[in-house]
This record gives C-alpha cells, structure tokens and sequence, in this order.
C-alpha cells in the first residue's frame, strides 16, 4: 500500500465515523461541516490526482462490508470528484 493510498484510506475511516456514528455521539452538524471540508480539499486536487483518488477509494472499499462498502465506493461522488 502507497503512502497515499494510506492517507484515502483515513479519509475513508473518518468519513465512516462522520457517516454512521449516532447523533448523540456526534453533533450531526459538525460531521457535515468536516465531509464539506474533506469534499472542498479533495476538489483542489488536478484531475490526474483526483483519478487516484477515486481508484484508491474503489480498491479501499473492498476492505469494508456492506452499508460501509458502500458508501466508501461512492465517496467519489459524495466529493464532486467526477
């Protein structure tokens, strides 16, 4: 594994925490500003890095089962990456 594709895979892990941990324990507003955030930095990157991106979160994704699979395979869109 790439050091970059070591860094998808914490976005990943924190996009899961954002996305699926209860409202009691996370301020719901809160998690949206941070994916908005993590959405505004990844929309930056050139097009050729933003396809690494997508093809890391596609492969990072298998490492993960249902909803959580799921959702990792579509962060590209979640981001506006395509």
């Amino acid at each position: 594994m790439t050091h970059s594709h070591h860094l998808i895979k914490i976005i990943a892990d924190m996009t899961i925490f954002l996305e699926f941990t209860d409202d009691h324990s996370l301020n719901p507003d809160a998690a949206v500003e941070m994916m908005e955030r993590i959405a505004a930095e990844l929309q930056r990157l050139t097009d050729a890095e933003k396809a690494r991106v997508i093809d890391s979160f596609t492969e990072i994704a298998k490492a993960y089962r249902g909803d959580e699979s799921d959702f990792v395979k579509d962060l590209p869109d979640t981001f506006g990456l395509r």
